[in-house]
């Protein structure tokens, strides 16, 4: 992972995954420089306190100078025993770095990069406990007896500067792991769902901080004032104890500013840098862009929250592609409609404007035209047909065939719960579609002499329609079984278009508008001249009714 969001998606880490297949990988070098360096650091601080704050007896400066004798021989033990326990508790994740190809890793390597940093910092922290017990045991084998003026230099210091370098390796350790090892174990993130995790959260990790750069720096002060108040006492001569404790002192004081400096960084950065990209995360997020994805180094609070974040957008990936697909089943206005719940169980009484078209002589025509290029055929008039469809302000119900059932003023303005009105008249809401149910259907004919241009270009023959239009009441709602339903039109509308496309296909005509259209368009302000014809009386009713034709 980078340390910038690349173009395509928001990629979040520190650094870039370390490259596998390594001879040595570069973040265990930089993990053994890390706690190496830590201990060192917390070994001249000992060395500096302990030199100020050790017992003023004889017996005390005998010991003294015991300990600085065995000292080299037992850093060498410490050291040398640390890198190998720590080697041989990473030696999965080094394996997995040097031999494995860029797959998942196993469970026992991702537990071990997560738990590391601790496992590390607990490792070191018990070497420095070791030494409090076994300097107490070697002194009293060396002088045969133990003195309570022992306790600053054999255990009050070496447990305050163990607790300071495993703080400091815990801290680095887990900064270098988030940005080199995480990123490749975990691609897909969801590290706090390893079982046996180790990891503290952000409360803890900052309760670590905060003892590492304010207590312990305090703690020594008050035990080298105390120690020079004890030197007083003795007798000691107050220049050398002054002169001691202003050395002491600024070496002190150096080391924890820089080391306070450093810290706060590290911690910070850890905190900040995810939290940043997140925020810019959700920005995109909230702007539609959901190319994003928030890489999670963490299995605290901070990656709980980045999984979170994936999550949601992975859930909001899903949304939209569900929603593409409905709409590509139903009406992408239709469907709006469906979620948010406009649609009641027993449907609405609405009046609409119906608009049915019917390739004329398709069904001959795909007789002898292989099914390949029937569905092809198909779908480029329907295509074509529907993008005009929306562009009038109406929707398609539903395709029948070869034929389509088109609805128009069904969502006018006035709302889902409009009521019905008489078909005999405009309303004062508008047209009820007509005019738009009209003014698709001419468009339709000029639409269909553009797209047999094309189809003469490669040889294939023509399209005809025939086209009814009527306008009504109807009962629009979903409509079906239990577990299987759409929505859609019913009413004798519906039923007064169909007849009417029926009989245009019948006398080779191109389209027939009823009365009731023809009127209410007109009086919406279409202009638009048809031909009336002779009232029909139409299949299935008793009462004639006024037409219109063109062509």
């Amino acid at each position: 992972m980078k340390n910038s969001p690349p173009v395509a998606g928001l990629q979040i880490a520190t650094a870039a995954p370390v490259r596998l297949g390594s001879p040595v990988p570069v973040w265990l070098a930089l993990a053994a420089v890390i706690v190496v360096a830590a201990n060192l650091l917390a070994g001249v601080t000992a060395y500096v306190t302990i030199e100020l704050m050790h017992g003023v007896s004889p017996f005390a400066e005998e010991a003294r100078a015991f300990e600085l004798s065995i000292l080299p021989y037992w850093r060498c033990l410490s050291y040398g025993g640390g890198l190998a326990l720590a080697i041989a508790y990473l030696w999965p994740i080094m394996r997995y770095f040097r031999c494995s190809a860029a797959g998942t890793a196993s469970e026992l390597v991702q537990r071990r990069v997560t738990n590391a940093p601790a496992v590390l910092a607990f490792l070191g922290f018990s070497l420095w406990v070791a030494s409090i017990v076994l300097f107490p045991v070697l002194t009293i084998l060396h002088f045969g007896h133990w003195s309570p003026d022992l306790m600053s230099q054999q255990i009050l210091g070496p447990l305050v500067n163990g607790f300071l370098a495993s703080t400091v390796s815990y801290l680095l350790v887990d900064w270098l792991f988030r940005a080199m090892v995480t990123p490749t174990v975990f691609p897909q993130g969801r590290i706090a769902a390893v079982s046996g995790s180790l990891a503290p959260g952000v409360r803890t990790r900052l309760l670590l901080f905060l003892i590492a750069v304010a207590f312990i720096p305090l703690f020594m002060l008050l035990g080298l004032v105390r120690a020079a108040a004890v030197r007083l006492e003795a007798g000691r001569p107050a220049a050398e104890i002054v002169a001691s404790l202003a050395t002491a002192s600024t070496i002190t004081f150096g080391i924890f500013v820089a080391l306070g400096i450093l810290l706060t960084l590290v911690v910070a950065r850890s905190l900040t840098l995810p939290l940043g990209y997140m925020a810019a995360a959700l920005k995109r997020v909230q702007g539609g862009d959901l190319d994003v994805a928030v890489a999670v180094n963490s299995a605290d609070e901070v990656g709980v929250l980045a999984d979170g974040v994936n999550a949601m957008v992975e859930t909001l990936r899903d949304r939209e592609r569900i929603l593409l697909t409905f709409g590509r089943v139903v009406e992408p206005s239709v469907r709006d409609r469906l979620l948010a719940g406009g649609v009641g169980v027993s449907g609405e009484l609405r009046t609409a404007s119906i608009l049915f078209c019917d390739l004329r002589g398709f069904t001959a025509m795909a007789e002898h035209t292989p099914a390949t290029e029937v569905v092809a055929s198909l779908n480029e008039f329907f295509t074509a047909m529907t993008v005009w469809v929306r562009e009038c302000g109406g929707f398609v119900d539903k395709f029948i065939g070869d034929a389509m059932l088109v609805v128009f003023g069904l969502f006018d303005t006035g709302g889902p719960d409009r009521a019905a009105r008489p078909s005999g008249g405009a309303g004062a809401d508008g047209d009820d579609g007509a005019g738009a149910a009209l003014r698709c259907a001419l468009g339709m004919h000029e639409r269909l002499v553009a797209l047999n241009l094309v189809r003469a270009g490669r040889g294939q023959p023509p399209f005809a329609v025939s086209i009814g239009i009527h306008c009504g009441d109807v009962l629009a709602g979903t409509i079906g079984a239990a577990d299987r339903h759409e929505y859609t039109v019913i009413g004798d509308a519906v039923n007064v278009a169909a007849r009417l496309q029926q009989l245009c296909k019948e006398e080779a005509q191109t389209m027939l508008v009823s009365d009731a259209v023809y009127t209410r368009a007109r009086a919406g302000g279409l202009a638009v001249e048809l031909t009336r014809r002779e009232t029909v009386t139409l299949r299935g009713r008793r009462e004639p009714i006024g037409v219109f034709q063109r062509g």
